[in-house]
């Protein structure tokens, strides 16, 4: 099921990636997504014990280091941490989990929407390897499936 696992993963980075959905901080690209749960398989979310359901975001970051060749990355341990909070103002503190793969690492959060809302994320994402910390902040509308 690894595999299944990250072909997920590596579509829903390929999707953020076409959309522009990462963030540069020097040589750091973070990439992130917001998705509605139902866009991963029952068994691959029963396999990594994804809570999955037609009102269930998944948030999936990852960070990439550019190397010194072109198009080359590599993936980098973060600390995540952060909130997420509706329109209406209220606030839920989200819990992320990391992921490890052959090749990537990934950080995996859930949180529940009412159809058709715009969640806003505020997130924190520290740097492992170098210590640097840098605000991520981004909002996704989502709808019920």
């Amino acid at each position: 099921m690894a595999l299944a696992l990250r072909i997920v993963m590596l579509l829903a980075l390929s999707a953020a990636a076409q959309a522009d959905q990462f963030t540069r901080f020097g040589d750091l690209d973070v990439h992130y997504i917001a998705l509605n749960s139902t866009s991963v398989p029952a068994a691959v979310a029963a396999e990594y014990d994804l809570e999955r359901g037609e009102t269930v975001a998944l948030i999936n970051i990852a960070g990439r280091r550019r190397g010194a060749e072109e198009g080359v990355t590599d993936p980098v341990p973060l600390t995540v941490e952060g909130t997420v909070q509706n329109l209406l103002g209220q606030t839920l503190t989200l819990r992320f989990r990391e992921v490890k793969e052959p090749g990537a690492i990934y950080y995996l959060a859930t949180t529940r929407f009412t159809d058709r809302e715009t969640l806003r994320f505020q997130l924190t994402v520290t740097d492992q390897e170098r210590g640097q910390s840098h605000a991520l902040s981004f909002q996704k509308a989502l709808w019920a499936q």
